[in-house]
């Protein structure tokens, strides 16, 4: 697994199914209403300071992070897309693993194209959230 504070990840290398970040988060009451405050999903309050469940792209967002974190986002990076299932709610407070691995990792008209599939799972084991996101920069070999 890479860490940023040893060195700068060579995107070129990563292969596919390699681990990229492998992290757990607690999804505390006050992580949650800072998510919630910062894309104003009132949906989620059911009161002035109730989330009674963490809204589901928090869980995408936060997990995402850590992968973010190991990778870095390369100067001229776009975040190109994303997907994510959810397999049920999750209460404020739950301890959650995410698990990032490389699924593509090509090369196209002098951009490269890394997708990283990830896995969310609570404390108990239960997997809470699947997804995929896609980065593309411009490729230094190229």
């Amino acid at each position: 697994m890479y860490n940023l504070k040893d060195m700068a990840v060579d995107y070129s290398t990563l292969a596919v199914g390699q681990e990229v970040s492998n992290r757990s988060f607690t999804l505390d009451a006050d992580t949650v209403r800072k998510y919630v405050d910062a894309v104003g999903d009132a949906t989620a309050r059911t009161g002035k300071t109730a989330i009674p469940k963490v809204p589901p792209m928090a869980v995408a967002a936060l997990g995402l992070r850590g992968a973010l974190d190991e990778l870095g986002i390369p100067s001229g990076a776009l975040h190109a897309g994303q997907d994510a299932a959810f397999a049920g709610p999750v209460e404020v407070g739950a301890r959650l693993t995410c698990r990032a691995t490389v699924s593509r990792n090509s090369v196209r008209r002098r951009s490269r194209f890394v997708g990283i599939a990830l896995s969310v799972e609570d404390e108990t084991g239960r997997e809470v959230m699947t997804g995929t996101t896609t980065l593309i920069m411009p490729d230094e070999a190229a």
